[in-house]
């Protein structure tokens, strides 16, 4: 149990410095042109591995290319697919989908899990701020999606977030196209 707590001590401080840095200006994204496609499958690829009977798809509707740090997109996406897989029953589905307009590309995790009650929806991007409360401390203290609002911003884009409570969730990310 300690070396289960070290791991969580590790991984809150790795996540405070990361906003720590982030309100400072010391973290700036090292952006380049990367297919959001091709970080969504490595994720989906990644999520099938731990997924223990749930089924996750993964669909491409248009090759997006973005202007982004690649590193700090993929962990965007894994906050949502780790909260996908962790709060998913068995047998159910997660839905990854990637798509664009044109201004935008789009990525979509979508579970069919606990849901979000609509009056922690537009409180759940607050630092520490628990929907579920009966997790509380080591590394799920409420960061990750603080970390994905400012990812998400730093890229010139957002995340739009629909839930109902004991359905299930769909987060969705608006990132900026790389200039053709």
């Amino acid at each position: 149990s300690i070396l289960t707590e070290t791991d969580h001590m590790s991984a809150l401080i790795r996540q405070l410095l990361f906003l720590a840095k982030g309100d400072q200006n010391k973290l700036h994204a090292q952006k380049a042109r990367v297919s959001l496609n091709e970080i969504a499958a490595e994720l989906v690829r990644e999520m099938d591995l731990l997924q223990e009977g749930r089924s996750i798809t993964f669909t491409a509707e248009d090759e997006v290319e973005i202007f982004a740090e690649y590193d700090l997109i993929k962990q965007l996406l894994w906050i949502h697919g780790e909260n996908a897989l962790k709060y998913s029953p068995n047998g159910s589905e997660i839905a990854v989908r990637v798509w664009k307009d044109a201004s935008f590309g789009y990525v979509s995790v979508e579970d069919h899990g606990a849901g979000i009650a609509e009056e922690d929806l537009r409180k759940i991007f607050d630092r520490f701020y628990r929907a579920d409360k009966s997790r509380t401390g080591g590394s799920h203290c409420g960061l990750g999606l603080s970390m994905v609002k400012w990812i998400a911003e730093a890229h010139g884009g957002s995340v739009e977030v629909v839930s109902k409570e004991g359905e299930g969730s769909e987060f969705v990310f608006h990132l900026r196209k790389s200039k053709s």
